[in-house]
Parts: structure tokens; C-alpha cells; sequence
């Protein structure tokens, strides 16, 4: 009987231990291969990146904040401050009565707002407006002088609507 109950405990033990390898090599199998999956991802999330950065750096080329020499031009002045100022007094264009004086065009839809301003050196920017129906871009001079902004529209183009 004691050698029956070993030969069946030795059975059982041999069913648990193929049970567990069997068990443990498709664990083993799919751990691979959700490595091997997220390794795929991670290169090509690396390779997006890549491209991004490479987008990023060419979209932001043109750029105050990025651009030293325009940065030393206003020596005694942050860039923090002269974006403020000159993003204030272009926006305050949106609040002057009738229409809008740095946009020759007359509202389609209703007044002519500026939307985006974006600083491209310390010479010019460019700025987005628009009345709702109707969007355009401005190419603008400026200039800063003893703390007050000069603004000169260059040039200015209203978008034909689809």
C-alpha cells in the first residue's frame, strides 16, 4: 500500500511538473513576444519622433524665441516682455471701432479679427485674422522704439472661400 501511494504521488508529481513546463513555455512564448512587439513599437515611435523633431526644428527656423541675433537686437529688453508688447498692440487693433486698421479689406461677415500673432524676428511677424467666414494672413513691420510699438502692414492676402 506505502508503495502504491508513492508510485501515485510520483504520477501526480510528474503530471504537475509537465503541467508547470508546458505552462511556463507558452508564458515564456507570449512574454516574447509582446517584447518583441513592444520593441517594434519603441523603434517606430523613435522613427516618429525623428521626423517630428525634424519638422519641429524646420517649422520653428523662423522663429524669434529661436533666433539669437534677433534676441541681441533688444538687448535691454526680455523676449517675454517685447512679445507682450508687440502682441498687445496688434491685438489691440481687434478692439478699435469699425474695422479693423491693420486689415485693408472690409468684413465680409462681420469685422476682421486677428486670431494668431507670431513673431518672426525682430523686424517682422505674421499674423492670422479673420471674420468668422473669411480668413487671411499679414505680413507686418514692426518696429520698437522708447517702449511704444510702430506696426507697418507689409502685405496682406484674404483667402478665396471654398
Amino acid at each position: 500500500m506505502k508503495n502504491k501511494i508513492i508510485l501515485y504521488l510520483f504520477v501526480f508529481s510528474v503530471l504537475i511538473l509537465i503541467f508547470q513546463i508546458t505552462n511556463s513555455n507558452k508564458v515564456v512564448g507570449y512574454q516574447a513576444a509582446a517584447i518583441a512587439e513592444k520593441q517594434e513599437e519603441i523603434k517606430t515611435l523613435k522613427a516618429e519622433l525623428s521626423q517630428l523633431q525634424s519638422a519641429y526644428d524646420e517649422d520653428v527656423y523662423f522663429s524669434f524665441n529661436r533666433n539669437q541675433d534677433a534676441e541681441n537686437y533688444f538687448s535691454e529688453e526680455t523676449v517675454e516682455d517685447i512679445l507682450s508688447k508687440v502682441k498687445d498692440k496688434v491685438y489691440e487693433s481687434n478692439v478699435a471701432q469699425g474695422d479693423n486698421p491693420l486689415v485693408a479689406y472690409p468684413g465680409f461677415e462681420g469685422k476682421f479679427l486677428i486670431n494668431k500673432v507670431k513673431l518672426l524676428n525682430h523686424k517682422w511677424l505674421i499674423a492670422d485674422f479673420s471674420d468668422g467666414t473669411y480668413w487671411g494672413e499679414l505680413l507686418i513691420r514692426y518696429s520698437l522704439r522708447e517702449g511704444e510699438v510702430k506696426l507697418d502692414v507689409i502685405e496682406q492676402l484674404v483667402y478665396p472661400r471654398d
